[in-house]
């Protein structure tokens, strides 16, 4: 048991960008320092419930999200019987009003996280000094310790002469630039940043939308692992598109992309995401119906909402990620440490292209010339093709060298861990 006690606030227990980072947080904390409750702000836990139970967290259900008038009460309930929190962080849309109860009740840390979009208003919200800390998602160009030099720059993965990989990271005694004056922008946005001025006590930590690098490296066991759990053939191309099923990830374009690859015989396309409401799986419905006319619905494989996005990664060769906005930035790096070939929408920022491995392509083109693109990868051979059967050494080093990028960079989750680490320790 860790001798001090966090608590950290969620929306959801579903699987989705934010608890994974969450998640990864609590992975590569010291936890002879620090112990983790979870509070769910919502009527229900979910699928990743037995990921932070596993991990030695005490799960909980507030039954009550923060639009609900009993939120405030039920909250210090909760707060004062359990009477024993160091730390309150709150990942929630509205967290001031919990930060408010954690001040009431004499918590002294208490943190509140955000998009660059929202620390203006949490500042403005802070009269009463109810928030200690702010974080925020800014680029790399914020990561640079006292001494200017990137605490990033001295990672790096290394391969072992059974090609095992290590990595070349720690999580304490790190030095510290407070970036009270100064917020930048988010690796998905594409804004030039704001400067907001430090005129309360709180403090703004700049942290990157970051992946845990050693957890989305490829292994070719868990590919074949993952593919032989589906039926899937080594020598098949896997597509695989990432998002909950809704407009915004535009599921139904991947799938006509996916009809226009006619010159791709062996090839299949998987899909991660929420299939639990009554519209989501209507839309499965449809979108199977329209495969099956076109002779294709045995080789769409619906996968709902999936924990372990690395092994997917792992046995995936192409990311189709025809957003129509900004989203999932950690899935997209994530695929980059995994070496996986990414076609993207140009709505995204390009700054989502950390290892240059992204190409991106405009929805006001059609399917088929989206699938030409891909088709002139996939038969280029002097492009990296990816194909688990017969490019396994090119995929590895690939992965090797983006994961490497994404280290030096900044994007890594132990650099974020530095950070949130010190902040603990107050």
């Amino acid at each position: 048991m860790g001798d001090k006690n966090i608590l950290l606030l969620l929306d959801r227990m579903e699987f989705c960008a934010i608890n994974s980072t969450v998640l990864s947080y609590v992975k590569n904390m010291d936890r002879n320092k620090f112990h983790f409750d979870i509070l769910v702000a919502a009527n229900q836990l979910g699928s990743m419930e037995k990921q932070f139970i596993n991990e030695g967290c005490n799960v909980f259900c507030l039954c009550a999200n923060t639009s609900d008038r009993k939120f405030k009460t039920k909250f210090e309930e909760f707060i004062q019987k359990r009477n024993k929190y160091n730390v309150v962080h709150s990942f929630l849309k509205n967290g001031i009003v919990a930060l408010a109860v954690a001040k009431e009740n004499e918590i002294p840390v208490r943190i509140i996280n955000c998009s660059e979009n929202d620390v203006v208003q949490n500042r403005k919200n802070n009269k009463n000094d109810e928030i200690t800390h702010i974080v925020t998602t800014g680029n790399n160009n914020e990561s640079a310790n006292a001494s200017g030099k990137s605490n990033a720059d001295t990672n790096e993965i290394n391969l072992d002469n059974n090609g095992s990989k290590s990595v070349n990271r720690e999580i304490s005694g790190v030095d510290h630039v407070n970036t009270n004056a100064a917020v930048t922008n988010e690796i998905d946005e594409g804004n030039e940043g704001i400067m907001v001025p430090n005129e309360n006590k709180e403090e703004i930590v700049s942290v990157n939308k970051a992946v845990d690098v050693i957890e989305y490296e490829f292994n070719l066991d868990t590919a074949k692992e993952f593919r032989s759990s589906l039926g899937i053939d080594d020598n098949q191309i896997v597509f695989l598109h990432i998002g909950n099923i809704s407009d915004q990830f535009n599921q139904e374009f991947s799938i006509e992309i996916f009809r226009e690859l006619r010159e791709v015989k062996n090839a299949c396309l998987l899909f991660i995401g929420n299939e639990d409401n009554k519209k989501e799986i209507n839309e499965i419905k449809f979108f199977k119906k329209y495969a099956s006319r076109y002779g294709f619905e045995e080789r769409l494989y619906f996968l709902g909402s999936m924990e372990n996005l690395d092994k997917a990664l792992s046995a995936s060769d192409i990311i189709l990620a025809p957003w129509k906005k900004t989203a999932l930035t950690t899935a997209l790096l994530a695929a980059q440490a995994s070496g996986v070939k990414i076609f993207a929408s140009d709505v995204l920022s390009e700054k989502i292209n950390v290892t240059d491995t992204v190409q991106f392509l405009s929805l006001k083109k059609p399917a088929r010339a989206w699938a030409c693109e891909i088709i002139n990868f996939i038969f280029n051979e002097d492009k990296r093709i990816i194909s688990t059967n017969n490019q396994i050494e090119s995929r590895r080093h690939l992965s090797e060298h983006n994961c490497n990028i994404i280290l030096r960079n900044g994007y890594d989750i132990i650099d974020n861990l530095k950070k949130i680490n010190r902040i603990y320790e107050l």
